[in-house]
């Protein structure tokens, strides 16, 4: 092998490197854009989800306080009775938020980022 073609073949080896590094790098940038993007996604629409639920139990909470207070002939002990239930549900889920939320929101986002889509 001469020098000549010797120093070409180095020459076309270090193109051929320098597309691939850029590449990857592409190649990786958008797979963390469509990552990114799906998570941005779950977090909105399960964001309009809970704000959903969140204000149908606030009119269906209303309504149950209206309704024992009317049974118990006081609006305002109907209105204690359901804060003090949500009072002791909220330090219940504190407690137990880890084995709660952790390991839900944990399994969503590891199907989101390590689910491969059908070609």
């Amino acid at each position: 092998m001469t020098s000549k073609s010797l120093l070409e073949t180095v020459s076309e080896l270090k193109v051929n490197i320098q597309k691939y590094i850029e590449t990857n790098v592409s190649y990786y940038g958008l797979t963390a854009f469509e990552k990114g993007a799906k998570i941005i996604n779950y977090v909105i629409s399960s964001g309009v989800v809970i704000m959903i639920f969140a204000l149908s139990l606030m009119f269906l909470s209303a309504a149950a306080a209206l309704y024992i207070g009317k049974l118990l002939h006081s609006y305002e002990l109907g209105l204690l009775i359901v804060g003090g239930f949500y009072f002791l549900l909220g330090i219940v889920l504190y407690l137990f938020r880890e084995k709660i939320f952790g390991r839900c929101i944990i399994r969503s986002l590891l199907k989101i980022l390590f689910h491969k889509e059908d070609e």
